[in-house]
């Protein structure tokens, strides 16, 4: 017979903070929590804006790094591209082009939607840490064609490295060099086909919390189909994060998709994340509150934007995934203007400062950390209650033990 006890993961934890996370039962999940267990998880959050600015990502890196280690400083953007931003990382660089997928529908990108070409034969680029970073164990996503040449590397160590496409056949493949950052390449012979598509760091002790930041402007899931499947498939099935993170919605809400292909676009994302890496956790995050117009007590929310919040959470249930509602995490409906007021949102109702990404970032960090410490028997699963997206300073998880 089974008996089902039901508890809050607010008493769970003995907090009086509210838990934002969903799990509606991801298969993952132990797998996620062994990672947590063991010291050693990587995190690949991708998404718009709120991601490439890498502030609410910043703060999650810092919170599970200061309980788990630093794993490594996770991916980089190929190079520097201009509104965007890399917490850990810097660069410089003489001839080279960014590409972004957002601008130029007609590239073949992987994994990131960013790529950066060298110019020609003597261009330059390095990369750099912007704190004092250990050695890491760097993988760099490269194509390039039979007739190109190759990079010298010399990095701070004054090390000297070759970097090349192992096989040259215009198709997006991987590498993996030791360095200490920062390191520059310099490019020798003919550059006519040669791409950059991102760079992974990792600690070489391999250990700790690794949290990557795969951010665009402007971005919708659906613009993933502008990336080569086949790429960044095989980039996702290489790093096999332990959990990864779809963070969308605010631009959909603003171009006024129809809830049901953002649906549609996020369940076959899913699907394909799975089939790529099929032992990787998947969360859902909600899109946040945004505003069209910050008039009046609680302003003017884009009118598909809570039937796109709850084409998520849906989406969540249906197939399986961590969901978290950041709109809930915001308070709920109504609740931008207050985060303005507090200096914790920008003026524009939409996007947050960095101390507002910051708080965010925190409350998620908790609420993963949450996941293993309350989630500890092999047989308990976090079973969700039904109750809207937009629910304020309310748990939307709790505990069911069966027995």
């Amino acid at each position: 017979m089974k008996q089902f006890f039901v508890l809050s993961a607010l008493a769970m934890s003995m907090s009086t903070s509210a838990n934002y996370l969903t799990n509606y039962q991801d298969p993952n999940t132990d797998r996620l929590i062994q990672a947590l267990n063991n010291n050693r998880i990587h995190i690949v959050q991708l998404g718009d804006s709120h991601t490439a600015g890498d502030s609410m990502t910043e703060a999650l890196r810092s919170q599970l790094q200061s309980r788990y280690g630093n794993g490594g400083m996770g991916w980089a953007m190929p190079m520097y591209f201009s509104g965007q931003r890399m917490a850990r990382y810097g660069y410089d660089n003489y001839q080279w082009t960014p590409i972004s997928s957002r601008r130029n529908q007609h590239e073949d990108y992987t994994l990131g939607g960013l790529i950066a070409k060298p110019n020609f034969s003597g261009s330059t680029l390095t990369i750099k840490a912007k704190n004092q970073e250990p050695m890491q164990s760097m993988t760099v996503s490269i194509r390039q064609s039979a007739t190109d040449g190759l990079f010298n590397i010399s990095d701070a160590d004054g090390n000297h490295l070759i970097l090349e496409a192992p096989i040259k056949n215009d198709t997006w493949q991987t590498t993996t060099f030791d360095a200490k950052l920062p390191f520059t390449l310099t490019a020798e012979g003919s550059m006519a086909n040669t791409a950059i598509g991102g760079w992974w760091g990792r600690s070489k002790h391999e250990l700790g919390a690794i949290v990557s930041s795969l951010g665009i402007n402007g971005a919708e899931l659906s613009h993933w189909s502008r990336w080569n499947q086949n790429a960044w498939q095989q980039e996702l099935t290489t790093i096999a994060p332990e959990l990864i993170i779809l963070a969308y919605g605010t631009n959909e809400a603003y171009n006024s998709v129809n809830p049901e292909r953002v649906r549609s676009v996020l369940s076959e994302r899913i699907d394909q994340i799975r089939h790529a890496s099929p032992k990787s956790a998947i969360m859902v995050v909600s899109s946040p509150e945004a505003l069209r117009s910050t008039s009046g007590s609680c302003g003017t929310r884009p009118a598909e934007l809570s039937a796109i919040q709850e084409a998520q959470r849906q989406t969540a249930q249906n197939k399986h995934t961590l969901f978290w509602d950041w709109q809930s995490a915001m308070g709920g409906s109504c609740s931008m203007k207050q985060w303005m007021n507090r200096g914790l949102a920008a003026k524009d109702g939409v996007h947050f400062t960095h101390s507002g990404y910051g708080q965010l970032g925190t409350l998620m960090a908790e609420d993963i950390i949450s996941l293993a410490l309350t989630t500890s028997k092999p047989n308990q699963i976090n079973t969700p209650l039904t109750q809207p997206v937009s629910t304020p300073s309310v748990s939307t998880t709790r505990i069911v033990y069966q027995q």
